[in-house]
């Protein structure tokens, strides 16, 4: 639906993006991330025709988005971090000049559609400046959905959002994503991890990743490294795992259920399980979990960029 084919930004001597190019496909969410300044505006302002760009291409439903403008302007929806709404005006009166903005002769019908994937049909006749945030962003998304575009650009879709308005706003974009194609972007790590099938990463304007959450831990992972989740005694089996001789760096912690421990160590024996089993009985600790250590998103984003403006990783 939406291909990104090395796309560059220059301003002056300064360059923005540098040959950036990714897709996104129907039935899929693909995140954007990347360090303050690192290209993310840029790029989602150049694929929504805010910006032109120095060189480089950008097909939306195979249309080129400078040859075909007034077509591919069409099949976009986008919700900005801060939603374009007017305070004084109802939801309706919001949906129906947005309508009139984007050349929607069935307003009504488009207005209800639109208001039930963003699941705000109740407050149609509510002004908005009463509105809470999370309700605000939902009106900006059912903006966003007006027309049935096949691709939906969202600039921090969950910004300012409660923990239960979050899972209602991933709720509605998987929803979404059956029959669209959904690019967003955000620095809430939890919430890419959670929604997005694959995440592409901007530093210091190039692209350093693109791939699946899982696929970026995996490709990340440092070699004989290995965790198991125990219930019982940690200083003893801490203890036992150092006299063993068989794990090394070893680090334990606390885990979330009480009682419970999360130990994170270093081996090269041949049968891993069979040793850590071993130490569990000796230390007469139950087993919970004991698998490959994998770096999370935060790690993998931490490795991959480096904000040069302040040369430290942001």
């Amino acid at each position: 639906m939406l291909s990104v084919h090395k796309l560059t930004k220059r301003y002056g001597e300064s360059m923005a993006i540098q040959n950036i190019s990714f897709c996104v496909k129907t039935g899929e969410i693909v995140g954007l991330i990347g360090h303050n300044g690192c290209g993310k505006s840029t790029t989602m302002n150049i694929i929504t025709g805010y910006l032109n760009a120095s060189e480089g291409t950008v097909l939306v439903d195979g249309e080129d988005h400078v040859e075909q403008a007034k077509s591919v302007r069409k099949k976009i929806g986008y919700l900005p971090e801060i939603p374009a709404l007017y305070l004084e005006m109802t939801v309706e009166e919001q949906l129906a000049f947005a309508c009139e903005l984007k050349g929607i002769k069935n307003k009504k019908g488009e207005i209800t559609r639109a208001c039930q994937k963003a699941d705000v049909q109740n407050v149609g006749g509510r002004l908005i400046r009463n509105l809470s945030k999370g309700y605000r962003q939902r009106i900006g998304l059912a903006q966003a959905f007006l027309g049935n575009p096949p691709l939906l650009i969202l600039d921090e879709p969950s910004s300012g959002l409660d923990p239960y308005q979050n899972v209602e706003m991933r709720d509605i974009l998987k929803e979404a994503s059956k029959e669209q194609a959904i690019l967003l972007s955000s620095h809430v790590l939890s919430e890419i991890s959670a929604i997005c099938n694959r995440v592409v990463i901007l530093s210091n304007g190039q692209l350093v990743a693109d791939d699946t959450p899982a696929g970026l831990k995996e490709s990340l992972r440092q070699p004989d490294r290995f965790y198991v989740i125990g219930e019982g005694r940690m200083e003893e089996f801490q203890k036992v795992a150092q006299e063993s001789g068989w794990l090394s760096d070893i680090q334990v912690r606390r885990w979330e259920r009480p009682g419970a421990f999360r130990a994170e160590f270093q081996s090269e024996e041949k049968d891993v399980a069979a040793k850590v089993l071993c130490i569990l009985k000796k230390a007469g600790v139950s087993l919970i979990q004991l698998g490959v250590n994998l770096p999370d998103l935060e790690e993998s984003y931490f490795h991959l960029t480096k904000d040069q403006r302040y040369d430290t990783r942001i």
